[in-house]
Formats: structure tokens, sequence, C-alpha cells
């Protein structure tokens, strides 16, 4: 009797298990956008149902830079929307820089300038969820400028546990002076925990080389690149505390730093990412093939020591692992998977029969692409590749990409294969199986796999439950993925 209750409960975990990995999907009914160059975001996921932010992707011409916020039900119904516009300086319209998602808020960061005003500032403005309002716009921080050529400019950074907010202001460039740079950091209620001005020890330029990165104990750190395009080429670490800065070189030989984000491993602050190992060509501006990278990194701010440096093997089809950005980097216990993906953009002037339009075209180059797996002590475990180059034209781009979810202990990647979206799984013995839906992507047409929006995935926490966005041709879908 013994015997056939543990086999019948063998049977049932085993059943269950199977079950907990048939990821199964469902769709809304479908909508058209008012505009190509309308950007969709999901946001508040939970069990009850979602939220969507759309907005036109900082269009130029648009002088009223709406955001519109839209509620759906659990089946994927709207619900009602409400929308606001991002503040004024005059008659300039901010541009939007950032969204931070807290819990039931959204802070919505912003930049403006104005001539006539003699400022260049950046705001916030908070929706809440509760009220669904949003409040009046707070300027978190502005200097003075004469004109837009000598404007200076901002660098935010958001800590990894949302719970600081740092914006680094450039001066305005100054001929035969030092750089000048202030720093404001506050916490996610909008309280400013401090702010520090400083001239550093390197020349007023019109533009600089750099990545701000704050930790989540409120220091800001300044990767700083000197002589970029030069064999001298090196990379200094700046760290701000509120009341004074500290120097130190970041990269050495046979190491100089590119593409990197700041992540939280036990509560040790490290830098990840990629690097060039300074053998070969020097870094070429807007290079059309991309630059080179040679390996990944670890770096231990805490202790200011580079724990994990690894150059491709050879097993490895690197010759395409060029101007890698850092697509995602997620700590799981004690390992780190890091995402990196080329991304190059260009731009051509639009050619109509025969003649050369003043609009441009925009091209945009997503992968080749790998996962670099480290443990949380630098060693090396795996290099991963992922997918090869693709290739896509002005706001064709929102299929572009991929977005990784750790889910039933597996590495879930979503991403467009060929002509359809696709579920790859990675570092799991039970990679389970994926459902997608068809959808008829015109009046009387064949049902056929759509194409996936990689940036609106979006997991529901401590639920089996992932919504994305669909689209094939001009028409859209909300997605529900549950096992």
């Amino acid at each position: 009797m013994i015997k056939k209750t543990l086999l019948l409960s063998l049977a049932c975990l085993t059943f269950l298990s199977g079950f907990a990995q048939e990821f199964k999907t469902e769709k809304s009914s479908y909508f058209t956008k008012e505009s190509e160059k309308d950007i969709y975001k999901i946001v508040f996921p939970s069990a009850y149902g979602f939220m969507t932010l759309h907005h036109l992707d900082n269009v130029f011409m648009d002088i009223k830079k709406t955001m519109v916020l839209t509620k759906y039900d659990q089946e994927m119904n709207s619900i009602e929307s409400m929308s606001f516009n991002l503040p004024k300086l005059n008659l300039r319209p901010s541009d939007l820089l950032d969204v931070i998602e807290l819990e039931g808020q959204l802070i919505f960061l912003s930049n403006v300038m104005d001539k006539k005003s003699g400022v260049n500032q950046i705001n916030a403005q908070v929706y809440s969820q509760k009220e669904n309002t949003v409040g009046d716009h707070i300027t978190l921080s502005s200097f003075p400028i004469e004109k837009y050529s000598k404007s200076g400019f901002y660098d935010i950074a958001i800590s990894p546990d949302q719970s600081k907010i740092a914006i680094v202001a450039n001066m305005p460039f100054v001929k035969k002076t030092k750089e000048k740079v202030k720093v404001w950091v506050y916490d996610n209620q909008l309280n400013l925990l401090w702010e520090q001005s400083e001239t550093l020890s390197y020349p007023s330029e019109r533009a600089y080389q750099e990545e701000v990165f704050v930790q989540n104990s409120g220091v800001v750190v300044m990767s700083k690149v000197i002589d970029a395009y030069k064999k001298s080429r090196k990379t200094q670490l700046l760290s701000f505390n509120g009341n004074s800065v500290e120097d130190q070189t970041f990269s050495s030989a046979g190491f100089l730093p590119m593409e990197m984000t700041l992540i939280d491993v036990n509560g040790k602050s490290m830098l990840t990412g990629f690097f060039w190992n300074g053998k070969k060509a020097i870094i070429k501006i807007n290079s059309k093939e991309g630059n080179d990278n040679d390996g990944a990194f670890l770096y231990d701010l805490d202790s200011n020591n580079l724990i994990g440096i690894h150059e491709w093997s050879e097993s490895l089809k690197s010759d395409d692992l060029k101007s890698l950005h850092v697509v995602d980097a997620k700590v799981v216990n004690d390992d780190i998977y890091i995402i990196g993906e080329k991304q190059l953009k260009k731009s051509e002037f639009r050619k109509t029969g025969g003649t050369t339009s003043t609009e441009m075209d925009y091209f945009y180059t997503y992968g080749s692409s790998v996962i670099v797996n480290m443990d949380t002590k630098g060693t090396l475990k795996s290099f991963t590749p992922l997918f090869s180059s693709k290739q896509y034209k002005n706001y064709e781009k929102e299929k572009g990409s991929m977005t990784a979810l750790f889910l039933e202990n597996g590495l879930r990647v979503f991403h467009n294969n060929n002509s359809h979206l696709a579920l790859s799984t990675y570092f799991t013995e039970n990679p389970g199986k994926f459902y997608p839906t068809r959808v008829i992507p015109y009046e009387h047409g064949q049902a056929k796999l759509p194409y996936i929006l990689p940036q609106t995935v979006r997991e529901v926490k401590n639920y089996g439950m992932v919504y994305y966005m669909t689209k094939a041709r001009d028409r859209y879908w909300f997605n529900k993925m549950t096992w």
C-alpha cells in the first residue's frame, strides 16, 4: 500500500511538473495604432489586468508630448483611459527621458531647455494608479544656458533597487576651462537627498563619452572615457557621495571597458559588461561594422577590483559580436547572466521615384548576440551564442532585440525567429512547450503566427503569467501567457 501511494505521488509530481512547463497563450481583440510613431509599454501587470502607456516617440514636431494611460481587465479588454502632457517651458515641450515604475506609481522624467528662459532643466511628474491622476510637475534640476550650441547635457541613472534617482549635469562648454558638473540624488518619492557641484580635472568640451550609474546606497559612479578614438584610450571611474569626488583608473593593459551596467550582487555593487583588449584596430566613430568586443567582465565596486575578465572562447563564433549592448543582466542565486547584443543605427536620405527626399530613413541592426554566465565571484561558467544579425527599417524596430525572464527555473528569451515570435529556453533540462496563438493579419486572410514586440514583455510576479504584445501587418494584439 505504501509502495502504491509513493508511486502515485511520484506520478502526480511528474504530471504537475510537466503541466507547469506548458506555456499557453490567449490573445485580445486586435487594434491599430493612430500613428506608426506611437510606441507602447505595458505597466502595472497583475493577475487582474494591466495598463498601457503609449505616446509618440519624441517626435520633433509634436508640440504636446501627450502620454496616454489605459486600463485593461484580466480578459484584456480596455476599461478606461486618461491622458496628460509633459510640461512646457514657455512654448517648448519637454522630451521624455525615462519612466520609473514603482508600486502603484509611475514617475515621468523629462528634459526641456529654452534659450529665452535661459535654462536647461529636468522635470518629474508622478502618476498615481490608485487615484488615476497625475500631479503637478516638479523641477528636479536646472542650470543656466545662453544658447543651444552651448547648452550642456544631463545623464540620468536609476539604482538597481529603484530607490535612488541620480541626475548628473555637464555644464555648458567654456573654452580653456575645466569641466564642471552638478549632481543631484533623490529618493523614489522625489525627496532631495543631496547635491554636489564639482570642477573636474578634465578640459571642458561640448560632449563627453561617459556612463552614469547610482548605487543602492546613493553613491553616484561615472565611467569616463579619455581619448576615446586614440590608441591612448583609457577609462576613469569617478565616484560622487555628496561631499567629495574620487577619481581612479578603471582600464588597464588588455582591458578597455566598453558597454556596461550596474548590478547588485548579494548587497555588493558591481559593474558588468563587455571589453576591448586594445590589440587590434582602434575605436571608430559611427563604425558601420561595429566596434570590437573581446569578452566580458565583472568589476567589484566595493573593493575596486576586476574579479572576472574572460575573452571569447575559440568555440564561440565571435566575429560579429561587436558594439555589444547589455540588454539585461540577471542575478539568480549564485549565477549572473549577462545578455549582450550588437546594436547599430544608421540613417539615409529617403529616395522617392529616383529623387532624394529631405526626409530620413533609419536602419537598426540587432545581433549577433550572446549570453555570458558567470558565478558571483567572477568565474566563467559558459558563453552561449544566441541569434544572428537582423536589420529593421524605421518604426519596424519595435520587432527588434529580445527580452529575457527567469521562469520555471530556466532563462526564457522572447524574440522573433525569422517571421514570427519565438520563446527560446536556456539553462534548464526541461525547456517546456510554448503554444503561441495565431492571428489573422487582414480581413479574410489566413491565420499565421505574428511577430512579438519584445520590449512589451512583462511578468506578473508570484503568478504563472506574462503579458506581451504582438503584431501582423498593421494590427496589434495583447497576449497573456500562463502555465
